[in-house]
């Protein structure tokens, strides 16, 4: 495949982020090594695929209105429609569902600690995302907000 073609596969499939890609693998990874007929288990890898599948929406919704980085979003456009219509930040919600599975399906503690600071860190970030819009949207912001979970 020339670079071209390769660029072109992950803007079709949202792949350009090692994020969302990163966290399917390692799933996939503790569903083959560590699932077995433990119920704690099995609960983790339920949780674990829906916090997935709550991020991939997220992130198909989102599409060209998504960008990675630090501090305040860059918003082009408050979305609204998708998995957005019933629940705020979803991708971040995704993310956190998926550790809380991966924690329960592989409970070392390392590991645990380690998601436990990335969980906290998100949650940070939804308040601080979500003054950011409520400011900068004002009442279209705060009106989503009366709509949505979470």
């Amino acid at each position: 495949m020339n670079q071209e073609k390769i660029e072109n596969f992950l803007k079709r499939y949202h792949l350009k982020h090692p994020l969302p890609v990163a966290l399917t693998l390692l799933s996939v990874y503790f569903w083959a090594t560590f699932l077995n007929r433990d119920f704690l288990k099995i609960i983790g890898a339920i949780i674990n695929v829906a916090g997935l599948a709550m991020w991939w929406s997220a992130k198909l919704t989102l599409a060209g209105n998504w960008g990675v980085g630090f501090g305040k979003p860059g918003i082009k456009q408050l979305v609204t429609h998708g998995i957005y219509a019933k629940i705020r930040h979803p991708m971040y919600w995704g993310i956190i569902l998926t550790l809380i599975g991966l924690v329960l399906i592989h409970p070392e503690i390392r590991f645990s600690i380690v998601s436990l600071l990335v969980i906290i860190y998100f949650f940070s970030r939804m308040r601080r995302e979500s003054k950011y819009l409520s400011e900068k949207l004002g009442e279209e912001y705060r009106d989503y907000v009366r709509k949505t979970w979470f």
